[in-house]
């Protein structure tokens, strides 16, 4: 298996994968806690640093990059100084960013995270700001530009904020090319992972798994065996990996037992910022080389294991891959 999820690493740069979905600006606010306002008992933070990084499909488009294949991205940012600088940084390392639309009316979601921590100690998020300013009937991706760009994809990524960038009516003409083509179609939706039918696959966490389903799983094994089960058959996919922060994940396929993977490194992770990005990122590139879902499933797990002990928005490179699956005793 160790050579087998080492060749599949290898094909990485000859893929180009689609990325469809909402592009999100993620901020973190750097601040060390000064001392304790007058005002209110509230800790006074002195600004330090504010990082701006591609969030939500535009993180998944950057780890792609990262991992050394061609990537195409598809979605709507605002004419504003957070989505020109996250195109702009894209299209620096190398992604097709001309099917984004810029349009004026529209402002690009940003998450702000806000970090503090004392002159010696690592920087704890405290508050995380969403400032989402758009109607509730934002413009959709563009259709024709995407269609021809996928016409030379080996896989697709959907990833489903709630923004209202994709949805089911553009997955299902997603679906028929990517039918014709034969490539695969993964899809990550935050708030409605049910209505999306007959993809290749669905990589939700734990907690979107239940809201989906409207049943509380926690660590019962069992219960999850039979909801995976459940929703691999009503959705008629051909695999759903779902995530389960330090307990792992688990693959599910037809007429498969369901895999279990243990979280690859150490449960004290630094921060989950966006691991579910780099997930599906890995994951799907892997079944566009061909490998079975079972190997991409692995890779992923090594990959969301390595982000989740950096800070911030974070990616995998080729080396940490290939570097954790050679260090694995397993």
């Amino acid at each position: 298996m160790q050579k087998q999820l080492l060749e599949i690493i290898d094909l990485f740069p000859g893929r180009k994968i689609v990325v469809v979905g909402d592009l999100i600006a993620d901020e973190f606010l750097y601040g060390r806690i000064a001392r304790v306002s007058r005002e209110a008992p509230v800790l006074v933070l002195e600004y330090r640093d504010l990082i701006r990084l591609p969030g939500g499909a535009a993180n998944a488009a950057n780890n792609l990059l990262d991992l050394g294949s061609r990537v195409t991205i598809a979605g709507v940012v605002g004419q504003d100084e957070p989505g020109i600088d996250m195109t702009a940084a894209l299209h620096k390392k190398g992604a097709d960013v001309r099917t984004v639309r810029k349009i004026r009316s529209y402002f690009t979601p940003i998450k702000t995270r806000i970090l503090a921590g004392a002159y010696h100690s690592a920087p704890q998020q405290i508050v995380r700001v969403d400032r989402v300013q758009n109607p509730g009937e934002p413009p959709e991706i563009s259709w024709s530009p995407l269609e021809r760009s996928i016409r030379s994809a080996h896989g697709i990524i959907v990833s489903d904020y709630g923004y209202g960038s994709i949805g089911p009516s553009q997955v299902d003409r997603l679906h028929r090319v990517a039918a014709e083509k034969k490539i695969p179609i993964v899809v990550d939706s935050r708030f409605r992972m049910s209505e999306f039918q007959k993809v290749t696959s669905i990589t939700p966490n734990i907690t979107e798994l239940e809201a989906s389903v409207g049943i509380s799983i926690g660590s019962d094994d069992r219960l999850l065996r039979k909801i995976g089960q459940r929703v691999l058959r009503n959705q008629q996919l051909r695999s759903l990996l779902v995530t389960q922060g330090r307990f792992g994940m688990t693959l599910f396929e037809p007429q498969k037992s369901p895999l279990h993977i243990p979280i690859y490194g150490t449960d004290e992770v630094a921060d989950v910022t966006g691991a579910g990005d780099t997930v599906i990122a890995v994951f799907t590139l892997a079944l566009a080389c061909g490998a079975a879902a079972e190997y991409a499933a692995r890779l992923a797990n090594y990959a969301g294991g390595i982000v989740v002990m950096k800070r911030g928005t974070a990616t995998v490179t080729r080396n940490e891959l290939r570097a954790a699956v050679n260090s694995d005793p397993k």
